[in-house]
């Protein structure tokens, strides 16, 4: 099984945005000592967060040989730039990169791209053939709905061949059978509960067996390790509060399971979502998505208002303790 840690996250809006670097690189460092796989950036635009290619281009310099991770929204991106990003960034970090991509849902960032929602699917689909092209053809002419290319010379060669790494990332079933169809795997969202994650396996794993392909199944959870659960959550309780409080606000119950809300109580919110508590606890939370077949874990374990150095330990105590009961 590997493990990742995801960089990216909210940090207070009055720290200095040169802070907030300096702690995600100190991660990416702590991550990469403590024997972690891959480093993970999300989608960050109009949220006071990083573009994601270009912070994943300065931590491939600080933690050299680990797998990268990036979500991308698709639909908001041009085929072109998307993919001369990611093959650039595939050579930056040695072969190593991932494509996660996603088909998004928050209402201003589709604003501010002036994409209507309502093309999210056949531009999600169109930007990802489109790319597959530019990465393996000389030359180009596509006649989409979307995208008018002429006799184009192909993009910049990604290290990985044909190209590099693709998940989708996906919450509800269509997605799921599309990550199954197209992807070499499937990225689940952290708001996603295990009881859910187990039954989509099933669809995931079933349309697989239709298709005829194989599948790579990997799990964005959030993560505390500490000396206990009731450390752990004394540690995190009011960030995480924060932080769930105002994803429902912002719409995240959208593209979810009802099963899945998140405006629940707090201790319904850790319910099938963390991997929490100490090393003995948290090896056992690992052992059941080991049981129902997922293959990676990548981790968020800082949320805004937990001071860096807690994040920290988190990762080191996870990394000492945990890793080697369950890398295999």
């Amino acid at each position: 099984m590997r493990f990742g840690i995801i960089l990216s996250g909210d940090s207070p809006p009055e720290q200095s945005r040169g802070q907030t670097l300096a702690e995600l690189l100190m991660k990416a460092r702590t991550a990469r000592d403590a024997g972690f796989h891959s480093l993970w950036v999300g989608p960050g635009y109009l949220h006071n967060s990083w573009h994601a290619s270009v912070l994943l281009a300065r931590v491939a310099a600080e933690a050299p040989g680990l797998e990268l991770g990036l979500v991308g929204i698709l639909p908001l991106y041009h085929p072109v730039e998307l993919a001369e990003q990611l093959a650039t960034l595939d050579v930056i970090c040695g072969g190593r990169l991932t494509l996660a991509a996603a088909i998004g849902w928050r209402d201003f960032q589709f604003r501010a791209f002036e994409v209507p929602q309502e093309q999210r699917l056949s531009r999600f689909l169109e930007v990802l053939e489109v790319m597959q092209k530019l990465w393996t053809q000389p030359h180009l002419t596509h006649r989409g709905k979307h995208f008018q290319l002429d006799d184009l010379p192909g993009a910049g060669t990604p290290l990985q061949r044909p190209y590099p790494k693709l998940l989708i990332a996906a919450n509800l079933d269509p997605g799921i059978r599309r990550a199954a169809r197209l992807a070499e795997g499937w990225l689940v969202s952290s708001r996603a509960t295990l009881t859910t994650v187990q039954r989509q396996m099933e669809l995931y794993c079933a349309t697989l067996q239709h298709t005829g392909r194989t599948g790579y199944v990997a799990a964005w959870r959030e993560m505390y390790a500490a000396e206990s659960r009731a450390a752990a959550i004394s540690t995190i309780r009011p960030s995480v509060e924060w932080l769930y409080r105002d994803r429902a606000a912002l719409g995240h119950n959208r593209m979810l399971p009802e099963a899945d809300r998140i405006d629940v109580p707090f201790e319904q919110v850790l319910e099938g979502r963390f991997i929490l508590g100490s090393p003995a606890e948290c090896a056992a939370e690992v052992a059941r998505y080991r049981a129902i077949g997922v293959d990676e874990i990548i981790m968020r374990c800082q949320w805004p208002g937990l001071a860096v150095e807690h994040t920290l330990q988190a990762i080191q105590r996870f990394g000492r303790d945990v890793l080697p009961q369950c890398v295999s």
